[in-house]
């Protein structure tokens, strides 16, 4: 295993399971912490058989435990309880999921563990938050997108006209998992000044409606012309018993008054595939207008007014030009010539495409591990980069409770001990 890291010789316990603690615990990981995973025989977490060919081995949680060692020890039974209260103090981070009253049956909440270990920094990711109606309720990345809006946002519908989930993986789960390491790097660095730990949350619901920033924001002067008028549109269609598509064009209409000049900035289909722009700023919209001749769009003017009727129908009739001039180009010769008018452009890839990407792999995102049971593996690469304290994959997905002895034995446990929390049912 690689040494070194920001976060060397810090210990992570994790009961976190499924995707967004694991998640947090595989960026610690790469930051230098050993994070040793915290799991329920005889199965242990619910995603090592998700998808799973090989039994325990699951693709999702490879990628999302790697770096790790796993230990089995069963929370239900009064021995296993007392082992994790027993192995704690080596330990300078906690991370968990599960349900307020779960946390307290089993012994494992902040009260309880805090006084056992008053440096503690104790991490704990739930679907709606500690406080309010919602507080115990179960939830996961599919009922957290809905709810927060995050699904009306992709504005995508299956075949039935229902609402069909983001595609691009659990959302709110990995942007929580991101929000559990920042609460935690920061809580030990307070505690370097202070000597205490503290209870650091986040959410699915909280990280879900954080990047959404002004798509909720309340303002009083804009949402009079936009959000007001949509969500009386929509709060009509619903009461009509519109359908969900209904209820997205709807808003679609009318947020697209207010961005109707937008139209250098999302996908374009050329003769060879897909292109992105990303032209918002004065400078690369001009740049985007001399790259395909438009020279009657007037939107970035002082004076003019996105809601004008005229100008939204001379925005769509703008716009289906555009559409017409790229298919017209493969996508290279539109990148060559946008980037040599500094505009932001690029091919629309699919995400199976880019462990063999050129600039991928040139940058380092991706490494190459060797997994005891399933064999090699190119795994996306830790998020972040430092230079004097270098971030690194420490190695493979741990395999069911392979440390478990181990582990037990670092913290101090003699064969006696082990024998004993056997016979106990504690560990297998």
């Amino acid at each position: 295993m690689t040494a070194g890291g920001p976060l060397e010789g810090i210990r992570v316990l994790e009961f976190s399971q499924l995707v967004a603690g694991p998640f947090s615990g595989c960026v610690l990981s790469d930051l230098g912490a050993e994070v040793i995973k915290v799991e329920r025989p005889p199965g242990g977490d619910p995603h090592r058989n998700f998808g799973a060919v090989i039994p325990h081995e699951g693709k999702r949680f490879q990628a999302v435990n790697r770096g790790k060692r796993s230990i089995l020890v069963d929370l239900q039974t009064g021995a296993g309880r007392e082992l994790i209260h027993r192995i704690l103090p080596r330990f300078d981070v906690l991370t968990i999921n599960f349900r307020q009253r779960v946390l307290e049956r089993l012994e494992v909440d902040y009260e309880t563990l805090s006084a056992l270990h008053p440096g503690l920094v104790y991490c704990r990711i739930s679907a709606f938050g500690s406080r309010g109606p919602l507080a115990d309720r179960a939830g996961t990345d599919a009922t957290l997108s809905a709810y927060s809006g995050l699904t009306v946002g992709d504005a995508k519908t299956d075949d039935a006209g229902a609402p069909e989930h983001i595609g691009s993986g659990p959302v709110s789960d990995y942007t929580s998992g991101l929000a559990a390491v920042i609460g935690i790097c920061s809580a030990l660095y307070r505690r370097e000044l202070t000597g205490r730990g503290q209870f650091v949350e986040t959410s699915l619901l909280r990280s879900a409606m954080a990047i959404q920033d002004s798509y909720i924001m309340r303002e009083p002067v804009s949402d009079a012309s936009t959000v007001e008028p949509m969500m009386e549109a929509v709060r009509e269609l619903r009461a009509a018993g519109a359908s969900y598509r209904e209820q997205l064009d709807a808003r679609h209409a009318i947020r697209a008054r207010r961005w109707a000049f937008r139209i250098y900035y999302g996908g374009f289909e050329a003769s060879d595939g897909v292109i992105a722009l990303g032209a918002l700023t004065p400078r690369t919209r001009d740049g985007a207008r001399r790259v395909l001749g438009i020279k009657d769009d007037p939107s970035d003017m002082p004076d003019f007014d996105s809601g004008d009727p005229a100008n939204i129908a001379h925005a769509t009739s703008l716009l289906e030009r555009i559409r017409a001039l790229i298919r017209t180009r493969p996508v290279a010769a539109w990148i060559e010539a946008f980037e040599a008018e500094g505009v932001p452009a690029g091919p629309v890839h699919f995400p199976e495409e880019l462990a063999d990407d050129p600039q991928v792999n040139a940058a380092g995102m991706m490494a190459d591990l060797e997994h005891p049971l399933t064999g090699p593996q190119r795994v996306v690469g830790p998020i972040v980069e430092l230079s004097e304290t270098p971030t690194a994959i420490r190695g493979p997905a741990p395999l069911l409770g392979a440390d478990t002895e181990a582990v037990l034995r670092e913290a101090g446990c003699s064969d006696a001990d082990l024998d004993a929390y056997r016979a106990a049912g504690a560990i297998p």
